[in-house]
């Protein structure tokens, strides 16, 4: 379909090019602060430029955009500004457009560029808490938008099953399975907290029963080699395929798991460590192995090897992105991480950009922590009593849509507040209910009129009135807001675009007599334009990842 805000753009252009006007036309969609569909400022943005005013300008374009004969008026407003309507029945295609397209309405031109999307790399030592769910549903809305702006689209977990947090575990774990046999063990300090440690704790009692009773252990190790190793590498399994489930429950399906273990079993660390030696991107000082970084930005040198022969953290990433851009050949790579890690970018891209990358292949979005709300104070408590507030204890709670809908519509760059007992009211003060209300309500109309045997249809033009105008107006623009989200890493715009139009519909429902027995042919109409808002929903839901509702 041809967006009718393309029409009015495309005749804009052309009438640049014959008038040989310096700047591109910038089009601002009508958000009822001016008369009009739409608005451009071309006239004041080449007055300094041609040395004319602005409103001589805009009269010769006025004149020129007459002549299209694609609108009912053309203004000039204020000191220069262009405002336009376009004719009622060029509006009224967007209903056409919309239901011949379908789901696919929205959809922007196919770019031939790929978008590689790590979601998520929650360390494989418990469940899965409110933080990770806020990257998870931006990184899965974002794949949605990309896909919808027209990149192909891979996405990935990096594992962090490597190291010694996955030593603690091991402990933990083996701590839990002595609690189990009777053995009065203490867990130490740094342990994991919660009483999903002894639901897998009860998994290797089944299994070994009091086989390592007698094993000692400390903080980080459990004294037996075979044994530290048997509870570390079965207890990140269990939990990994715990992971895995609650993304899956929650909506968010990952298509590749990438292990720091696998790195160094396939030994690809000792191999990137010696393309940078080949590279001439490291040097020794003080018994440490640095990497040059500061030759791309990076504010010092890192250390890859220390001066004990461990390795920093950098290192595994580095070997990750490495490998991952192998493997993908994606033309960006797009990380979610915590607005803990900002420090970290510079030298991760100058680590890259020293294996002969681009130094902006690698993006990162950071995303700010969720501070929990309930009865007008922070709610920090757990039912299985660990640390955190679990994603499946809040999925119960408000459930998956209202969770996915309300992580995904603040800026990811700032902390947020999640209101509990707000998303569990059933009224218009709550964003998801007000919203998929307005589904409901689209299908109770289509069905009283299917019962009332009156059918939706756009073919009888009918002058349309100012709400059902902007309605269309909005609609057309999705495709629009769809390119500004993807562009900008936005998923808060399509939550803000949800809002628009549902505010539009129920302000349109309310005055608006839709289905009307003595007047068929309007009512036609008016149900074909419902289809069509029922239809833009459905399609902005699916990249939220909620779903419409039939009824409420």
């Amino acid at each position: 379909m041809k967006s009718v805000v393309n029409i009015f753009k495309k005749d804009l252009q052309e009438i640049a090019n014959q008038m040989n006007l310096k700047t591109e036309p910038i089009v601002e969609i009508n958000k009822t602060n001016f008369k009009g569909d739409f608005s451009t400022t071309i006239a004041l943005v080449n007055a300094k430029i041609l040395q004319k005013s602005p409103k001589s300008i805009a009269e010769e374009i006025i004149l020129k955009l007459q002549k299209t004969n694609n609108y009912e008026f053309v203004e000039i407003a204020g000191p220069g500004f262009i405002n336009v309507t376009l004719k009622s029945e060029i509006v009224t295609d967007v209903i056409k457009g919309v239901l011949e397209e379908k789901n696919n309405f929205g959809n922007n031109e196919k770019k031939n560029k790929t978008i590689n999307v790590e979601l998520v790399s929650a360390n494989p030592t418990g469940w899965l808490h409110v933080g990770h769910a806020r990257n998870a549903v931006i990184g899965d809305t974002l794949k949605n938008i990309f896909k919808k702006d027209g990149y192909d689209v891979q996405t990935e977990y990096y594992t962090n099953d490597a190291g010694n947090q996955i030593n603690v575990l091991a402990v933990t774990v083996f701590v839990w399975y002595l609690k189990i046999l009777g053995v009065n063990a203490q867990l130490p300090k740094n342990t994991y907290g919660g009483d999903m440690y002894g639901d897998i704790a009860q998994i290797f009692v089944d299994e070994y029963g009091d086989k390592f009773r007698e094993i000692s252990f400390n903080e980080n190790l459990i004294n037996d080699k075979n044994v530290h190793e048997i509870f570390r590498a079965k207890s990140t399994q269990y939990f990994l395929k715990i992971i895995k489930q609650q993304l899956k429950d929650f909506g968010v399906e990952i298509e590749y798991y990438s292990s720091e273990q696998a790195m160094y079993d396939e030994h690809k660390i000792e191999e990137l460590l010696e393309l940078y030696k080949k590279l001439n991107a490291t040097y020794e000082k003080d018994g440490a192995l640095w990497l040059k970084t500061t030759q791309f930005g990076d504010d010092k040198d890192r250390v890859l090897i220390k001066s004990d022969k461990t390795l920093t953290y950098i290192v595994p990433d580095l070997a990750c992105h490495h490998i991952r851009i192998q493997r993908s050949k994606a033309d960006k790579l797009i990380n979610i991480w915590g607005g803990d890690h900002h420090g970290y970018i510079a030298r991760l891209r100058a680590g890259l950009a020293l294996l002969g990358n681009d130094p902006e292949l690698v993006e990162i979005e950071m995303v700010q922590m969720v501070r929990l709300i309930k009865d007008g104070q922070e709610y920090k408590m757990s039912k299985r009593k660990g640390t955190a507030v679990w994603l499946s204890d809040l999925q119960e709670m408000v459930g998956k849509d209202s969770l996915r809908y309300m992580l995904a519509s603040k800026t990811s760059s700032s902390h947020m507040d999640l209101d509990l007992d707000l998303l569990q009211q059933r009224n218009s003060s709550n964003p998801v209910y007000y919203a998929q209300y307005a589904t409901a309500r689209c299908n109770s109309i289509l069905k009283q009129a299917k019962e009332k045997s009156i059918t939706p249809s756009a073919e009888k033009y009918f002058d349309i009135n100012e709400k059902e105008r902007n309605i269309l107006i909005n609609i057309d623009s999705f495709g629009e807001t769809i390119k500004s989200a993807s562009k900008n890493r936005a998923p808060q715009l399509i939550c803000d675009y949800i809002q628009s139009l549902v505010k539009q519909f129920h302000s349109y429902y309310s005055d608006t007599k839709i289905v009307d027995e003595q007047n068929v042919q309007l009512s036609a109409f008016r149900l074909s334009l419902v289809q069509s808002i029922l239809q833009v929903l459905e399609n902005a839901f699916n990249l939220i990842g909620i779903s419409p509702l039939k009824t409420m």
